[in-house]
């Protein structure tokens, strides 16, 4: 009867070693952040201001240079453009080669926050409950160097929907 007791004092022990293992294993941590926020950081940057002013240049010398193909060009590149920003500030298009701007600092970022990996959060469909999720929006969308306009704007971000893809029009003058 005693080793009855012991095996099965040892058998509950060893069924809740694996239990007690998995609370203690850390979650998996996933930094996400809102394609619309690192838009908005972007298209407020110094940098974007002096590409689009470098395009609008550009354009205006093709015109007074009487190149109309090139003019043309010029200005359906900032078109599309403006489409692909409103895409992203508005809704949850990517913005995938705006982070490749900044991917020797996303690393960083990412340690900061104690991340694994960084991704869009309209890009996570499904977690596992094991995963937790942290917000690195702002983290991220301050490697482009944004005002305090613009990261009070990002602030207030969250609260705001975006709007469904298929809503947004697709003509650069609407």
């Amino acid at each position: 009867m005693g080793l009855g007791l012991v095996v099965a004092v040892m058998a509950m022990c060893v069924g809740h070693a694996p239990a007690q293992e998995s609370a203690t294993k850390p979650a998996i941590r996933v930094g996400v952040y809102d394609s619309r926020g690192i838009a908005i950081a972007w298209a407020r940057s110094a940098e974007f201001s002096q590409g689009m002013m470098k395009l609008r240049a550009d354009f205006e010398q093709a015109k007074a240079q009487g190149d109309t193909a090139q003019a043309r060009k010029l200005e359906t590149q900032g078109q599309a453009m403006q489409v692909r920003m409103h895409l992203r500030g508005f809704s949850t298009a990517g913005a995938g080669d705006l982070l490749a701007k900044v991917a020797d600092r996303l690393p960083a970022v990412a340690r900061e926050a104690g991340v694994a990996l960084i991704v869009s959060k309209w890009e996570l469909p499904y977690k596992d409950p094991a995963v937790e999720v942290i917000d690195v929006t702002v983290p991220v969308a301050k490697l482009f160097a944004p005002d305090e306009q613009t990261l009070k704007i990002l602030s207030e971000l969250a609260a705001q929907q975006p709007v469904p893809l298929d809503e947004l029009s697709l003509d650069p003058n609407d």
